[in-house]
């Protein structure tokens, strides 16, 4: 597999080098403590989906599954846990649920809470998992994982809150109605504000975010040393930082000596090995020609 050309962009944000060992393993607990965590949540989060399925059925509501912010947000949380194992676009997702999961409880019980209305038990169960108990599972998974947020993963809420508003226009004309009022376009300045508004608010979380993941990594340094000598999970990640290091630094290099390099596994998968590849020569080759001349003619 030949490393690519690398680009300004990509080494700022670096965002070629995850390490996959921060999306298995923990500071505070053992990898499979963490998995069993994960699995209670993932139960919790199942459940609740379940449940809004049913009453948003039983309501005849269910045109609302797909189109309110809260149930879409909650979908996220739900797979972030199902599919943490997934590295694909998977810091994309995480950077949303760690950002929409502080707004979502706050624009509800700062704007939208009912106190007069009326919910059985069940409807109180979705309500109040939506709207809090989902803050709470993302502060169970930033407590215990190890998850980074490079700059590049700030695509990830923006680009979701974009296309959410687009589904709201959408919304309205099939519906004739807005699905929260601050969307209202018909407000003129005041709606501006507001869509300016959220994607500053969501830009801030995620720096905000980004720098509670690294004091929490550096504050829990010491305690990783001891969970990654215990569960296995610290010989993981040497690894990978080992790979990454030398991957940034060949393509640091190639610029420089006129090579690419082939990455290949060595040892059963637990090292690599760079191997040099010459650029093929592009210059025209000139044919030889040989002259014979003779000494007569070398002495005039």
């Amino acid at each position: 597999m030949t490393t690519p050309q690398p680009t300004g962009l990509r080494k700022f944000l670096k965002y070629d080098t995850l390490d996959l060992s921060r999306i298995v393993s923990s500071n505070i607990v053992d990898a499979r403590t963490l998995l069993i965590i994960r699995a209670i949540v993932a139960l919790h989060l199942v459940a609740v989906f379940i449940a809004t399925l049913y009453v948003s059925a039983r309501d005849e509501v269910f045109y609302m599954v797909p189109t309110t912010f809260t149930n879409l947000s909650n979908m996220g949380l739900t797979a972030y846990y199902l599919h943490w194992f997934l590295t694909s676009a998977l810091s994309l997702l995480y950077a949303s649920v760690v950002v929409f999961h502080i707004v979502v409880p706050a624009i509800y019980w700062g704007m939208l809470f009912d106190p007069n209305n009326t919910m059985d038990t069940l409807n109180k169960y979705v309500d109040f998992s939506h709207h809090g108990a989902d803050l709470a599972c993302i502060l169970i998974e930033i407590v215990f994982n190890r998850m980074e947020l490079p700059w590049i993963a700030i695509l990830g809420p923006l680009l979701m809150i974009i296309l959410y508003m687009l589904l709201a226009w959408v919304y309205f004309a099939a519906r004739g109605e807005w699905l929260y009022g601050f969307l209202d376009w018909s407000k003129g300045p005041v709606a501006a504000g507001w869509y300016i508004g959220l994607l500053a608010v969501f830009a801030l979380l995620f720096v905000l975010q980004k720098y509670i993941h690294q004091g929490r990594d550096s504050a829990l340094k010491g305690r990783r040393a001891v969970v990654a000598a215990q569960d296995g999970t610290g010989a993981f990640e040497k690894n990978q930082q080992q790979n990454n290091a030398a991957v940034a630094d060949e393509e640091a290099s190639l610029a420089g000596n006129g090579h690419v390099h082939d990455v290949k596994a060595v040892g059963g998968g637990d090292k690599t090995e760079l191997e040099d590849i010459p650029l093929e020569d592009t210059k025209m080759e000139v044919p030889e020609v040989t002259i014979a001349v003779s000494k007569q003619e070398l002495d005039a």
